[in-house]
C-alpha cells in the first residue's frame, strides 16, 4: 500500500512546480483528507451500509462537503472557526470508540477488500488526473502577487472567500450594507480549509481546492458508475470519463469544445454542482431500487442541502429527474410512486428555502429559446447579430423574423449543440431498451441530463449562465451512458465492440488531421459544412461498420456499438489537447496580457495582499477602483472585485456587475457590464475621497458610513497630494496609495 504515497507527493510537487508552497500543499491536502474525506466516508458508511470500497469514498467524499460546511456554520456562528478541528477529532473518537461504529473506522470498512486491479486503476487515474488539473486548468493562473490578465470572476469568488472565513451570514464585501444573495457554499468550503490549513485564501481558491475537487470527481464518478451499472469494473471507465478525460465530442480541428467538464478557477460554484451532481446519483439510485433505509434518507437530506447552496440549477435538474423517474414507475408499477412523490418534495422544500438567500445571479434572467446560440461557433458571422444576452423577446432575434436563411443556420446551431454532447444525451438510448427501461434509476439520470441539455436551450441569461444547467449534467451524462452501455452489452461480442471503437478512433484522428477549416465562414452554408460535415462522416463510417458486423440487427447490441464508437470518437482529440498542454508546459508561461483589460500589476496586488496582512476587522474602505481596465468612466466594464478580493476589506462600493440590484436594472435592453452604478452616490463619494478630498468630506464618510481606509490607484486616475495632509499613509508603492483616515 506504500505506493499509494505517489499520489499525494506528485500533488504536491506539482504544486510546487507551479509556485505553490510545499507546506501549504501539504497541509491543505493533509486537512482535505482528514477533515472532509474520512468524516465524508465514515458517515457514508454508517448511514448507506458500506457496500465497497470505491462507494464508500466517493459518495463519501461529496457527502464530506456537507460536514464540512456543517461544522464550519457552527464554529464560525460562535467565533471560534479552528474549533472545526475539535468537531473532526470528536467525529473520529466517537467512530473510534463506540463498538457498533468501529468496524467501519478502517481502510476498507465492513467492504470486501478490493482487488490489486482496483488500487492500479484507482492510483493511475488519479494520478493522470493531478497532472490534467495543474497542467491545463492551474498552471496558466498563477498565484498572486505574479503580474497576470486573470479572469474578473476570480476575484468576486474570492472576496466571498474572505468574507466567509469571519461570517457565516454574509454581507456582499464589494457593497457596504447589502446582503449577499448568492450560492456560496463551494465558497465556504474553501473558507472552512483556509482556516483549518492555514492557507491563505487566494492559494486555497485558485490551485488548492480545485484540485481537491478533481480528485473528488474521479472517486465519485468511480462510485456513481458502479453503483448505477451494478459493475465494479465499470467504475473505473466512469471514473476515466468523468475525471481524467471529461470532453465532448470534437472531431474537426476548429472550432474548439470546451473539455474541461465543468472545471474553471473562476467558476468553483459550477465545479463543485458537477460534484454534488454525482454525489446525488448514491442515495437517490437506492432509493429508487428499494434498498434504502433510514439513514440513505438521511445522506439524501444533506446531499439536498448541500445542492440548495451550490448552484441554483442543481435542484430544478433533480426535480425534472424525479417527474421522468414517478411516471415511468407509476406507468410501470400501476400504482403511485410515493418515494418518488417524497424526493421530489423534499427536493421542492429545499429549492423554495433557497430562494430566499441562496439563489443569486439570476436577475435579469427570461425565457428566450435558443438565447444559448449566440456562443456558438460563427453566430455573429453569418447572423450580423450583435445584440446583449436576455435581450428582446421570447426568441433568438436572428430567428425572430423567421428568415429562412437564419431558420436553417439556426437548426445548424442547434444540430451542432447537441452533436457535440452526444456521449451523454446517449443516457436516453437505453431508456428504450431492456433491461435499462425497466430500472427507475435510468429514468431519473436520463431526466437529469434532458433538463440540463434542454434547459440551456430556453433560458437566457445576461452573462451566459444558462449554461451552468448543461454543465451540471456532464459528468453526470458520463456516468449514465457507460452503465447504459455496460448493461446492454450481455449478448454483444468483444471483437465486435473493438471494431467498432477503433473505427471511431481512427475516424475521429483522420478528421481532426485533415478537414479543411475556415476560420472566416460568414455563410449558413460554409457554417453547416464546417459544423456539421464532421459528424456526418463519423455517422457514415459508424453506420457501414456497425450495420456490416451486426446480420441479427439485435437493438440493444446495435445501442451498445453506436455508445462505444461515439465514445471512441471523442477520445482522440482530448488526448491531443491533453498532449499539447504537456509540451506547452515544457516551456515559460505566455506574457501575462498587459494589453487585457483585467491585468493587475504586481505592486496592485503586492498591495492588497498587504493590507490583508494589516486591515482591522471592522474596517470599510473607499476607493477609485470600480472597473477593469481600472481607469473609470461612464460605461466602463463594472466588475473590478480584486480589492476586496485580495485584502479581505468591506468596500463602500467596488464593482456592481453581480449585484442583484444591477442585474435586474438590464430590463432585458443592456448590458449588465455596462450600466451606471445603483449608488451612484457612493461612486461619486469614493471618487471625491480619492481624487479631490476635503476635511468635511473624510469626516462625512467616518462618520456616517463609518470608512476607515482610502484606497487609491494611479492607474485608474490621479491620487491627491491632500490625503498626506488629511489622512495618515500607510502603505504606497509605484501603483498604489493607502491611506488610514486620523
Amino acid at each position: 500500500m506504500w505506493w499509494w504515497l505517489f499520489v499525494p507527493v506528485s500533488a504536491v510537487l506539482l504544486l510546487a512546480w507551479i509556485g505553490d508552497s510545499g507546506g501549504e500543499s501539504i497541509r491543505y491536502l493533509f486537512t482535505w483528507s482528514i477533515a472532509v474525506l474520512l468524516p465524508g466516508t465514515l458517515l457514508w458508511r454508517v448511514l448507506a451500509g458500506g457496500r465497497s470500497v470505491a462507494q464508500d469514498l466517493g459518495f463519501g467524499a461529496v457527502l464530506g462537503l456537507a460536514w464540512q460546511l456543517a461544522i464550519w456554520a457552527a464554529c464560525t456562528a460562535i467565533g471560534v472557526p479552528l474549533l472545526q478541528w475539535a468537531a473532526v477529532a470528536a467525529l473520529l473518537l466517537v467512530f473510534a470508540f463506540t463498538p457498533a461504529l468501529r468496524p467501519h473506522f478502517s481502510w476498507r470498512g465492513t467492504s470486501v477488500a478490493p482487488p490489486l486491479w482496483w488500487h492500479v486503476l484507482l492510483a493511475t487515474s488519479l494520478l493522470v488526473a493531478i497532472v490534467r488539473t495543474v497542467v491545463v486548468v492551474l498552471r496558466p493562473i498563477p498565484l498572486p502577487p505574479i503580474a497576470a490578465a486573470r479572469h474578473q470572476d476570480i476575484w468576486y469568488q474570492l472576496g466571498l472567500v474572505q468574507e466567509l472565513i469571519r461570517d457565516m451570514t454574509p454581507a456582499d464585501p464589494s457593497v457596504l450594507g447589502e446582503p449577499l444573495i448568492y450560492h456560496w457554499f463551494a465558497n465556504a468550503t474553501m473558507a472552512s480549509g483556509s482556516v483549518m490549513s492555514d492557507v491563505p485564501p487566494p492559494q486555497v481558491l485558485m490551485h488548492q481546492w480545485p484540485l481537491t475537487m478533481a480528485i473528488t470527481l474521479v472517486l465519485v464518478g468511480w462510485a456513481a458508475g458502479e453503483l448505477l451499472s451494478e459493475r465494479a469494473w465499470a467504475g473505473p471507465l466512469a471514473a476515466a470519463l468523468t475525471g481524467v478525460l471529461p470532453g465532448a465530442l470534437q472531431l474537426a480541428d476548429s472550432p474548439s469544445v470546451n473539455m474541461s467538464a465543468a472545471q474553471a478557477v473562476q467558476g468553483p460554484t459550477g465545479t463543485m454542482a458537477g460534484v454534488v451532481m454525482l454525489g446525488l446519483v448514491g442515495p437517490t439510485v437506492l432509493i429508487l431500487r428499494r434498498q434504502a433505509g433510514p439513514g440513505v434518507w438521511a445522506a439524501m437530506i444533506l446531499l439536498l442541502a448541500l445542492a440548495t447552496g451550490t448552484k441554483p440549477t442543481l435542484l430544478p435538474i433533480m426535480l425534472v429527474g424525479c417527474a421522468f423517474a414517478g411516471v415511468a414507475g407509476w406507468v410501470a408499477e400501476r400504482r403511485p410512486p410515493w418515494r418518488l412523490v417524497a424526493l421530489g418534495g423534499v427536493a421542492a422544500g429545499f429549492f423554495l428555502a433557497s430562494t430566499f438567500a441562496l439563489i443569486g445571479s439570476t436577475g435579469g434572467s427570461r425565457v428566450q429559446l435558443l438565447a444559448s446560440m449566440r456562443v456558438q461557433p460563427y453566430y455573429q458571422a453569418v447572423s450580423g447579430e450583435k445584440t446583449y444576452p436576455a435581450t428582446g423577446g421570447w426568441v433568438l432575434q436572428s430567428l425572430a423574423g423567421a428568415d429562412p436563411r437564419m431558420l436553417l443556420f439556426g437548426a445548424t446551431l442547434l444540430a451542432y449543440y447537441l452533436l457535440i454532447d452526444a456521449p451523454r444525451l446517449l443516457t436516453l438510448l437505453g431508456l428504450k431498451l431492456d433491461p435499462v427501461r425497466r430500472d427507475p434509476a435510468y429514468w431519473w439520470i436520463g431526466g437529469c441530463v434532458a433538463a440540463g441539455t434542454g434547459v440551456t436551450l430556453v433560458f437566457s441569461h445576461p452573462g451566459y449562465s444558462e449554461y451552468h444547467f448543461l454543465g451540471a449534467i456532464l459528468a453526470l451524462g458520463m456516468v449514465g451512458v457507460v452503465a447504459v452501455g455496460v448493461n446492454l452489452s450481455p449478448g454483444t461480442r468483444t471483437r465486435d465492440l473493438v471494431v467498432v471503437g477503433v473505427a471511431g478512433i481512427l475516424t475521429a484522428v483522420t478528421v481532426y488531421l485533415y478537414w479543411p477549416t475556415d476560420p472566416n465562414t460568414h455563410t449558413v452554408a460554409r457554417a453547416a459544412a464546417g459544423l456539421l460535415g464532421p459528424f456526418a462522416v463519423l455517422a457514415v463510417v459508424g453506420a457501414v461498420v456497425i450495420l456490416g458486423i451486426n446480420w441479427a440487427r439485435r437493438p440493444a447490441t446495435i445501442a451498445v456499438q453506436v455508445i462505444v464508437l461515439t465514445v471512441a470518437a471523442s477520445l482522440p482529440v482530448q488526448v491531443i489537447v491533453f498532449g499539447q498542454a504537456l509540451e506547452k508546459a515544457t516551456q515559460p508561461l505566455a506574457s501575462p496580457g498587459i494589453g487585457y483589460r483585467t491585468y493587475l500589476t504586481a505592486a496592485e496586488q503586492s498591495a492588497m495582499l498587504w493590507l490583508r496582512d494589516h486591515a482591522h476587522p471592522d474596517d470599510v474602505a473607499v476607493s477609485n477602483v470600480f472597473c477593469m481596465p481600472a481607469r473609470y468612466r461612464p460605461g466602463c466594464p463594472d466588475d473590478a472585485y480584486w480589492i476586496s478580493g485580495l485584502s479581505g476589506v468591506q468596500l463602500l462600493i467596488e464593482g456592481w456587475a453581480y449585484a442583484p440590484a444591477n442585474l435586474a436594472a438590464t430590463n432585458h435592453k443592456t448590458s449588465f457590464l455596462l450600466q451606471p452604478s445603483p449608488w451612484p452616490d457612493r461612486v461619486l463619494d469614493s471618487r471625491m475621497a480619492v481624487e479631490k478630498p476635503s476635511k468635511q468630506h473624510l469626516a462625512n464618510l467616518s462618520g456616517d458610513v463609518g470608512v476607515t481606509l482610502i484606497i487609491g490607484d494611479l492607474r485608474a486616475g490621479p491620487v491627491s497630494p491632500k490625503l498626506d495632509q488629511l489622512a495618515d499613509r500607510v502603505f504606497s508603492n509605484e501603483d498604489v496609495r493607502i491611506y488610514r483616515l486620523r
